[in-house]
């Protein structure tokens, strides 16, 4: 035993000594064409290779990715990778950690449709020995060391894509990762044999307009499902929650995702979504979906769950709701001094030369003291199921679905209520949400009760769209009731 122990020493001393003497930098050429020729990409290793013995390990630097003749798609400053000694002697590979540090991926979805990573491999040709000699070494399988990672980590990664055919663009600055429990069972095919458990940190996520800060989670994968759990981050200046579930089992990714913000900040949400500073206080956010599929297509049309929103003394900003009612009633009733013909024909006249037709209304506020939205998700519907407002005088709801693959509007109405919750008066809303039909407009002095309608529909008032409506007033006082939700009569 005394024996063994000091034959083991020499043998590590003068793996150490070995390895201290070595220059790893001269095989970098080795590398970088070892990588071209499996995979097709340019690496170009701008660093060092060096080694560590603290614990032993080995450290390249400044290291870049490319498509050959392209421009990098991917960088990183550092590559460490530490090994336990000891096991080496057995044919063990135990790695102590893998890190990646400051890496910067750069996606791009060109015009034509290639990605800046796409490449192709040149196939090369072979004798027909050389094919024999490939289709038997085919048939004995390569035993491949046990391989035991303890912990990776990622280390201020940044990501960035842009679509150059849609002009979609998302950032994720500042990501921290690190994984650690990963075990690796040969008995179980392709992801399923993976396990593992981590947490993430990301500084700043922007998709488009919308931005989501200091995002923290803990994660899990086994048996090819990855659970999202303790999701937390900001919103819209809000404090957010959520869950996620991704089976990757089968063919097709199934997602599903559940998120909860209590008090969602209107002033932030209206100015990143609207793009306008339209709407004060706070709202309780809650969704629930499920969808089927990584295209978007695939999710729209299995997509499904629940969006609700519901709060109290909520403001609606530069628009007062319940004077645009009032001159809506007044005009249906015919008495047009009521309406302010003037005041009329100036927001025609507005809508003509291609402004925003409601500018006329703008002024004031809007105290809502009730909103409560409602939308059920199925079979490529979105259907309002309970949408509605109330006012300090007004109550109004719609009803209705849309399309959710094609965007078309399914049967929506809009209607301000009685106290039975009939529709005293209401708009039919045809078209789609991006191309809705509208009435044309004829000179500002020819000024009818159809073109008053188009001005007033209070549905545009909001976001400045036309829509093709039918407008009429309901005299049955023994109507079927329009709206029988929680939004209450004032």
């Amino acid at each position: 035993m005394k024996k063994l122990t000091i034959v083991l020493g020499l043998v590590i001393v003068g793996l150490v000594i070995f390895i201290a003497t070595m220059d790893l930098n001269q095989y970098k050429p080795k590398i970088e064409q070892a990588v071209k020729d499996a995979s097709g990409y340019d690496l170009k290793v701008n660093g060092d290779i060096a080694i560590s013995f603290s614990p032993v390990g080995v450290s390249v630097g400044d290291v870049s990715l490319s498509v050959p003749g392209q421009k990098a798609f991917a960088t990183f400053s550092s590559f460490d990778v530490a090994l336990e000694i000891m096991p080496l002697l057995s044919k063990e590979i135990k790695v102590n950690y893998v890190v990646l540090s400051n890496l910067n991926l750069n996606i791009e979805k060109m015009k034509n449709g290639k990605n800046n990573f796409d490449v192709s491999i040149s196939k090369k040709t072979t004798n027909k020995g050389t094919q024999t000699a490939s289709s038997e070494e085919k048939k004995e399988p390569a035993q491949l060391p046990l391989v035991n990672v303890t912990e990776v980590r990622l280390e201020n990664a940044n990501i960035a894509y842009l679509d150059q055919t849609t002009g979609t663009k998302a950032n994720i600055k500042n990501i921290n990762v690190t994984i650690n429990e990963i075990s690796l069972d040969s008995t179980k095919e392709k992801l399923k044999s993976l396990a593992l458990q981590g947490n993430a940190n990301i500084e700043k996520i922007t998709y488009g307009k919308y931005n989501i800060h200091k995002m923290t989670m803990n994660f899990d994968l086994k048996d090819a499902i990855a659970n999202l759990s303790s999701m937390k981050y900001t919103i819209f200046d809000s404090e957010a929650s959520a869950k996620a579930r991704v089976d990757m089992s089968g063919k097709k990714p199934k997602i599903s995702i559940e998120e909860l913000i209590p008090n969602l900040k209107l002033a932030i949400f209206g100015k990143e979504v609207f793009e306008k500073d339209l709407l004060k206080g706070t709202v309780s956010a809650k969704v629930n979906l499920a969808f089927v599929g990584d295209d978007e297509i695939s999710v729209k049309k299995t997509l499904k769950g629940i969006v609700l929103f519901d709060g109290k003394d909520v403001g609606v900003q530069g628009y007062d709701i319940d004077k645009i009612v009032k001159s809506y009633k007044s005009l249906k009733s015919g008495d047009m001094k009521k309406a302010g013909a003037s005041f009329l024909t100036s927001a025609l006249d507005n809508a003509s030369k291609g402004k925003d037709a409601f500018d006329t209304f703008s002024g004031g506020t809007t105290a809502i003291e009730r909103l409560h939205i409602k939308i059920d998700i199925s079979k490529s519907l979105a259907t309002l199921s309970d949408v509605a407002i109330a006012t300090a005088n007004n109550r109004v709801a719609v009803k209705g679905a849309i399309n959710i693959v094609d965007e078309s509007l399914k049967g929506v109405e809009i209607a301000i209520l009685d106290k039975k919750g009939c529709a005293s008066y209401s708009q039919k809303i045809s078209g789609s949400l991006s191309n809705p039909k509208g009435k044309s407009l004829t000179s500002k002095n020819e000024v009818s009760v159809e073109q008053v309608e188009e001005v007033v529909n209070m549905v545009s008032s909001f976001f400045g769209k036309k829509k093709d409506k039918k407008v009429k007033k309901k005299t049955d006082t023994n109507c079927k009731p329009f709206y029988n939700g929680v939004v209450k009569h004032p």
